[in-house]
Order: structure tokens, then C-alpha cells, then sequence
């Protein structure tokens, strides 16, 4: 059976300088170097890494590499720019991280909970997919893989 372990609480808001005030300076959480980002979708008016700089802070919440407070600009149009049926920068998230997504995504299919599977996307070597729990709560899950290695996409 795969394994799942909390990775990442994402955080969305309109303003990211509130924040940045609140999970940076009141809370005094550690900033983390940005990871290799890959999306061209975090911001409207500027494209590659830049435009996370402004869009997305990530925040030691722990062990630096395992327990982490993303903080993301709320994009509510970003599941139809990027043509999926899931949008995890809505609302915000929480996250798993898992050594296995195909036995993740097969035990999800077994019990009859849709997810979208966005690949690689957003983090470079970061293959996900996100899922709504029954009560509407927003679930990604995530492996860690290298490009050539990467599962195949599908999305249920």
C-alpha cells in the first residue's frame, strides 16, 4: 500500500501582502527558497518563475522539506485556463506527499473518489492531483518524480 504523509498546507488569498505579513511577521515562519516552478498560469501579466515571486511564498511549518505553509494568490479562473475540472487555487489546500501516485490513483478509483491528475505542472518534478474529501475540502497528493520518469497522465 502506498504511503501518505502531510506535506504542505496551502494558503490562498486575494492580497499576498496579507499573507506574507501574517505567516512571515506575526507568526515568524522561516521563508523556504522557492522550488524549480514550472507554470506559466501564476500570474496574468508575468510568465516563468518571476511570476511566482509575487503569487507564492512557501513557509518552513516543521521539518523544512516535509512540513511546510504554502502561501498562493487565489486564481479562480486556473482549472479552465489550464483545462481541468479541479481548481486548487481556489480555496486552498493540504497535501500529501506519496512514494507511489498510480497506487494512490487506482485506491481512489477502487472507492469511487474522482480526481483530477494535473501531471507535472506547477512544481518542476512534482507530479499531482487533487481531489475534493466529502465535505468539499480540497486534497492534493504528489510524488515526487524526475521528468523522464514521470507516471503517465490520466484524468478520471
Amino acid at each position: 500500500m502506498a504511503y501518505l504523509r502531510l506535506h504542505h498546507v496551502n494558503v490562498t488569498s486575494d492580497d499576498m501582502s496579507i499573507l506574507t505579513e501574517f505567516y512571515g511577521n506575526a507568526l515568524g515562519l522561516p521563508l523556504l527558497p522557492s522550488p524549480p516552478m514550472i507554470a506559466t498560469s501564476a500570474s496574468e501579466t508575468t510568465d516563468g518563475d518571476a511570476a511566482w515571486d509575487n503569487s507564492a511564498k512557501f513557509y518552513e511549518a516543521g521539518d523544512p522539506t516535509e512540513l511546510q505553509i504554502h502561501a498562493t494568490q487565489r486564481q479562480p479562473y486556473l482549472a479552465a485556463q489550464e483545462g481541468h475540472s479541479v481548481n486548487p487555487l481556489i480555496q486552498g489546500h493540504f497535501a500529501f506527499r506519496t512514494d507511489d501516485i498510480e497506487a494512490i490513483k487506482a485506491r481512489l478509483t477502487e472507492h469511487g473518489v474522482p480526481f483530477d491528475d494535473w501531471g507535472i505542472w506547477s512544481v518542476k518534478g512534482w507530479h499531482q492531483i487533487f481531489f475534493t474529501d466529502p465535505a468539499g475540502n480540497m486534497i492534493e497528493i504528489h510524488q515526487v518524480v524526475s521528468d523522464s520518469a514521470a507516471p503517465a497522465e490520466s484524468a478520471e
